[in-house]
């Protein structure tokens, strides 16, 4: 960097081959070398980061019934798309050409400090619909409350498609059903699950199920 008054040029401000000048204080402009060469930002790593945010952020959009309402206590200004992502970061591996894969057991549709449920999850493929059980619970606690309700969320892998679906509340025992669309193998599914307040307000980790026969 150099300081310099020039009568001829006055103040300057422009750029001339790697030199940038502009002005300065007490009439003397300033001559700043440009950087000559530029860091990499394409290094392995952050490649790596780049391709695993790219299909985060696609299937981001496949989750979004879900984590609209599983990510209910993300910061102020950030979106429950963003908040899907950071969450599943770890739920994706990257090939030595930057091919990501999606591991759906460790896909996280809601986050939060309640406490998850006591349920399981059958599929009948003869009437095309899944079946949870849920279990009554009977002690409570500020991260268990009674008039928290289930959740259960189906997605179909190879059409992108998904099913959220509200069920009983933590002091109630019972059945609810899921009818399936139309070509909903079992081979193609994943089946998750999360508490959520009533007011919306404060969700558990999800969990994903194991589908009985």
């Amino acid at each position: 960097m150099a300081l310099f008054k020039s009568f001829v040029l006055g103040e300057v401000r422009k750029s001339v081959a790697n030199i940038t000048m502009y002005s300065g204080a007490n009439g003397y402009s300033i001559a700043r070398g440009k950087r000559s060469t530029m860091r990499n930002p394409k290094t392995p790593g952050q490649l790596a980061q780049r391709a695993k945010m790219k299909a985060l952020q696609k299937v981001s959009l496949y989750f979004a019934p879900a984590a609209e309402l599983g990510f209910p206590g993300r910061k102020a200004g950030s979106t429950f798309y963003n908040a899907f992502v950071k969450a599943n970061m770890q739920a994706v591996t990257v090939d030595e050409e930057y091919n990501p894969t999606i591991d759906y057991e460790k896909i996280v549709c809601a986050e939060g400090s309640l406490q998850d449920g006591t349920l399981a999850v059958a599929l009948n493929e003869d009437q095309d619909m899944i079946t949870i059980t849920q279990e009554a619970q009977s002690r409570w606690s500020v991260v268990a409350n009674p008039t928290d309700v289930l959740y259960v969320v189906v997605y179909e892998k190879t059409g992108n498609q998904m099913i959220v679906e509200p069920c009983r509340n933590r002091q109630e025992n019972g059945v609810t059903t899921i009818s399936l669309d139309s070509g909903w193998v079992k081979e193609n599914l994943e089946v998750y699950a999360f508490m959520l307040s009533k007011d919306k307000r404060k969700a558990s980790k999800s969990k994903r199920l194991t589908i009985n026969s």
